[in-house]
């Protein structure tokens, strides 16, 4: 729009005047006068051209005037990784989680056929380690009988009776505790901030429009795990406690977890759920794509020892279909290949399988997912890997 355009639409919401440019001649019209149309001469165009430039100037300033009422819009340059709160950062080469990976780049391993320690008759009790349980048994000696008497013993006076103890307050015993093995760097997948990584609407049980956040469900499997490792003793690091301040946050994770000191060798253990190829985000997966799996690196042979076990413990705990470990060589996952420790990530079930979405909403499936977790990482910290 040239500046006769922007003229004529400002002028007419202008309560007195009405300017309309056509051609080169100018009506003017006034509310409290009658119409006159003026026919300018080539002469009186220089007059004309300076009306033009105040109005310009006139503009502008109303210009900067609305900007600095409502603000001014800017279009910011696309940068990659620009800000954890960016919500995606997708990062080239590498991909996020198991849906981001070409199905005919995937590896798959059968988790019962790789050669994994197993604990052999583990001791009774909550730590299945013997001197553990025993640690903190009653160990007050019970007195020798005596041998046999003689007369000159029984003709001795009795000892005079101790004056018996007077009641004190019960002694709790002191709570037995495991000696780590590893620092558990546990990493809650994606952030609120994240586009996607939703299921469809759908309609919930108060009959209200809903939706499942992955988010949301891999915060709180999370949270139940460190609650229970808290009562084993066992190290864990939290990598992500600020989900709800950030989005995909890829390089950060790592970074983080990577950094992180400790004396304990570190492991890495990313918590997801899944979702199947759909023809859009508003499209449910077929009801055969379900189950759980465990990601590991290419060629890396801790990784996929505890891949294996953390994915024996999901699938006999949740009796969730088992859809073995996976992997892939051409776009690796980023916090498998970028981390500096052996690194998993666990898929636990499709958000975008309706019926499997449901279940994953409830607490007691929610709970075997946490504790099937926690069992792996105490197999592991018996065992080694």
């Amino acid at each position: 729009m040239g500046i006769e355009g922007i003229a004529s639409c400002f002028f007419d919401y202008m309560p007195a005047f009405q300017i309309t440019f056509l051609k080169g001649s100018l009506s003017c019209r006034s509310i409290r006068h009658r119409r006159r149309q003026i026919s300018f001469k080539r002469s009186q165009y220089t007059h004309l051209t300076v009306h033009f430039t105040m109005l310009k100037k006139l503009l502008e300033l109303l210009s900067s005037f609305f900007s600095s009422l409502f603000g001014k819009r800017e279009t910011q340059p696309t940068l990659p990784n620009s800000h954890p709160d960016s919500g995606t950062d997708k990062i080239p080469d590498f991909l996020e989680d198991s849906s981001d990976v070409p199905r005919d780049t995937i590896i798959t391993v059968n988790e019962e056929k790789l050669e994994i320690p197993q604990p052999s008759n583990p001791a009774p009790g909550p730590f299945g380690d013997e001197d553990k349980e025993t640690a903190y048994e009653d160990k007050t000696e019970v007195p020798t009988p005596p041998g046999d008497s003689t007369k000159e013993d029984e003709d001795k006076p009795s000892p005079p009776l101790p004056d018996p103890p007077k009641p004190t307050e019960p002694v709790t015993p002191p709570q037995p505790s495991i000696k780590a093995r590893y620092l558990w760097c546990l990493d809650n997948g994606h952030g609120k901030l994240q586009p996607g990584k939703r299921s469809p609407v759908y309609v919930d049980e108060n009959g209200k429009q809903a939706q499942f956040f992955e988010y949301e469900f891999n915060r709180d499997i999370v949270e139940r795990i460190i609650k229970a490792l808290d009562k084993k003793g066992v190290q864990y690091y939290d990598i992500v406690p600020d989900y709800l301040e950030v989005g995909s946050f890829l390089e950060e994770r790592v970074e983080r977890a990577n950094k992180k000191k400790s004396d304990l060798d570190k492991i890495y253990v990313s918590i997801h759920s899944n979702a199947g190829p759909t023809a859009s985000a508003k499209d449910w997966a077929p009801d055969s794509v379900k189950g759980i799996e465990t990601w590991f690196a290419y060629n890396s042979k801790k990784g996929q020892k505890i891949a294996a076990v953390f994915q024996r413990h999901l699938v006999a705990k949740t009796g969730m279909k088992n859809r073995n470990l996976k992997s892939t060589s051409e776009k690796p996952l980023y916090v498998l290949k970028k981390t500096i420790m052996p690194a998993i990530l666990t898929e636990n079930g499709f958000y975008n399988n309706k019926s499997e979405m449901k279940e994953l909403l409830k607490d007691s499936v929610r709970q075997k997912i946490a504790d099937a977790h926690v069992e792996a990482i105490l197999e592991i910290e018996k065992n080694g890997i």
